[in-house]
């Protein structure tokens, strides 16, 4: 059984490095979680960059994630578009959602590699079609981040009314983000 390490922080950071040294990835993952969002301890951005990086090396996709995340911010590490971008797509060929999404950010951006709006674009339809299939199963996280597509026009054809349906559907389930872009919708008339 694996336990749910950003639900349930029962344990110190102390006790969760004692643990993770059997070299679970889970665990050593939730080790940079605390220190990155200082659940029982300080953040600690360095430490953080430390463990997901740990995690990352043993496949934990949302390790890869949050360290791309890291290195694009320049937190507790120095700022490595390059870095950011390899990361980045190691999470996105682990199927996570948020990183199909900002690998198109990356080429559409040119973050950690050469400008390229036809490979954004890929990326960008790719994690649409995949949130669609999660948020049709009532995922809140993927209906926001398909509202986003839609709200942005990116991967799908740019629908505000679309946009409002996915974020009302998400807020519904209190996901904060989607709440916020709501009212924001509904404050400038916006897709409604």
């Amino acid at each position: 059984m694996v336990m749910d390490i950003k639900k349930n922080s029962i344990f110190t950071v102390e006790e969760l490095m004692i643990l993770a040294e059997n070299g679970q990835k889970d665990l050593i993952f939730g080790v940079g979680y605390y220190y990155e969002n200082g659940i029982r301890t300080s953040v600690d951005y360095a430490q953080a960059a430390i463990w997901y990086e740990k995690a990352a090396k043993k496949g934990h996709t949302e390790a890869a994630l949050r360290l791309a995340l890291l290195y694009a911010q320049g937190k507790g590490v120095a700022a490595n578009p390059k870095k950011a971008f390899q990361y980045m797509e190691q999470a996105a060929k682990g199927n996570d959602l948020n990183a199909l999404y900002n690998m198109g950010r990356c080429y559409e951006e040119g973050i950690g590699l050469e400008q390229d709006m036809s490979a954004a674009g890929y990326w960008f339809q790719e994690a649409a079609r995949r949130f669609y299939e999660a948020a049709q199963v009532g995922n809140p996280q993927a209906q926001y981040g398909l509202a986003n597509c839609y709200a942005e026009g990116r991967g799908v054809e740019k629908d505000e009314a679309a946009a409002v349906y996915w974020y009302q559907a998400s807020a519904q389930q209190d996901y904060a983000d989607a709440q916020y872009n709501l009212g924001y919708c509904f404050l400038f008339g916006i897709g409604v």
